[in-house]
């Protein structure tokens, strides 16, 4: 029986669902005896958020894995505490995952998994599968910032809005001798793989992996859990 639920959008490409298991199988390692971990997907997936609320019996939170908050995603997930409690279990529902210092660490997990070390001739564009407005750029970048004592720069980059990639990239490379891209969302094996074949275009490689196999994004549920 959860109380903790993580909630994520689903995909077409079936191994999403795994990469998000995989996720609560982390979390599920960090928090103490007694405390259950479930998933739900607002999309595409199983199971959904109704068929979720026949395990819920008390109280849960829900945890979204999207990194900043939207009037968008606020009517979503007011919705998906609704169907969730529709048993009726108490339901709260967690900010976003950003901005936070954690994100910035899971992102350097990926880069070093793949062997990219800090180097002041590198710069790191943190690819965010979302729309988001000038504030929330600010607020993550600010959040970036912190991390540059090892890199030359890091910048985030709308990967959702048109030109939003290379504009960014081109800033960086006016900077640093060379660019290197890191996931910044939870995505999919087919949509990472366009956005590895967009930055190539750039001239820039992406690293792989997920930010599910992370131990920061982990750790980051469980405190946005508490």
């Amino acid at each position: 029986m959860p109380d903790i639920v993580i909630i994520a959008r689903g995909s077409s490409d079936p191994r999403h669902a795994a990469d998000v298991e995989l996720l609560a199988d982390r979390v599920r390692d960090r928090v103490r005896s007694g405390r259950g971990v479930g998933a739900c997907f607002l999309d595409h997936h199983s199971p959904s958020p109704d068929d979720l609320a026949a395990e819920l019996r008390h109280r849960a939170v829900v945890v979204p894995i999207m990194v900043t908050p939207s009037d968008e995603l606020h009517t979503e997930l007011s919705e998906v505490a609704r169907r969730l409690g529709a048993g009726g279990a108490d339901i709260k529902v967690a900010p976003p995952l950003g901005p936070d210092p954690r994100l910035l660490h899971a992102c350097e997990e990926l880069l070093s998994a793949a062997d990219v070390r800090p180097s002041r001739d590198t710069g790191v564009v943190a690819l965010l599968d979302q729309r988001f407005g000038a504030s929330d750029r600010t607020a993550i970048q600010r959040v970036f910032n912190t991390g540059q004592d090892g890199y030359r720069a890091w910048a985030v980059a709308s990967v959702s809005d048109t030109n939003d990639l290379e504009a960014v990239i081109g800033q960086l490379r006016a900077r640093c001798e060379r660019v290197v891209a890191v996931p910044l969302s939870l995505m999919d094996v087919r949509r990472r793989r366009e956005l590895a074949m967009r930055c190539r275009d750039a001239q820039v490689g992406m690293v792989p992996g997920s930010l599910a196999t992370t131990q920061a994004l982990a750790d980051l549920v469980v405190a946005r859990s508490a």
